[in-house]
């Protein structure tokens, strides 16, 4: 009866007023509410989703959020982040109504480099997810004054994103004037070596000459 009772209210909905920046109403599974705390201890998680596994890929009304999106958005600790990525590896390639992946959202909350590390290795393709206004991870990085580590994981996974600007045109290096990170001198340099391999992957090969035909 008690497993019963535990799957039945891990299944339930619940309307949830100011669940997100305490001004916007959602309507979220016991998945959600969790991974909205980071406090919440691994075996709770653990114990919600073996209640009702198809919970982790269940977005929540406001945003579309999935319960990775979630957790990354409010530093949850690193083992629920990983059982949810586990669970449901291809919800790190899925973005929410504003077009963010989880990934944006670790990085933009301060996540530490094995976070980022492991949703990187889990799916790289999320290096290269660019959001409504144009921002690609490469762009929160550099705007939060990610690690040196973060911002050469993220242009190993997508070298391309060195050269891309937002949809407003801003450059990443533009994205760096909010802060003065003590690691902004390597990124800038990292930019830069990255920015030079583009240029040759993508520089139109030069034809050799034939010369002239003497008849």
């Amino acid at each position: 009866m008690l497993a019963k009772n535990k799957r039945e209210l891990s299944r339930q909905y619940t309307s949830r007023p100011g669940f997100f920046e305490g001004i916007k109403h959602s309507t979220v599974l016991p998945i959600h509410e969790a991974c909205a705390n980071y406090e919440a201890p691994f075996p709770l998680i653990q114990g919600i989703i073996d209640a009702y596994p198809e919970c982790v890929k269940v977005a929540e009304s406001a945003y579309q959020r999935l319960p990775l999106h979630i957790a990354c958005r409010k530093h949850a600790n690193l083992s629920v982040v990983r059982y949810l990525l586990d669970c449901y590896t291809q919800g790190a390639l899925i973005a929410d109504t504003l077009g963010r992946l989880p990934l944006h959202y670790a990085l933009s909350n301060g996540a530490d480099d094995d976070l980022v590390d492991m949703l990187l290795n889990q799916s790289p393709g999320s290096a290269r997810g660019t959001d409504r206004r144009g921002w690609l991870p490469l762009h929160v990085a550099v705007s939060v004054g990610a690690s040196t580590h973060v911002i050469g994981r993220i242009l190993k996974a997508y070298p391309e994103a060195s050269i891309i600007q937002t949809n407003k045109g801003t450059a990443v290096e533009k994205c760096m004037e909010s802060h003065q990170a003590a690691n902004k001198p390597e990124v800038l340099q990292l930019l830069a070596v990255y920015r030079s391999m583009v240029d040759k992957m993508f520089r139109p090969a030069r034809r050799p000459s034939l010369g002239r035909t003497v008849v």
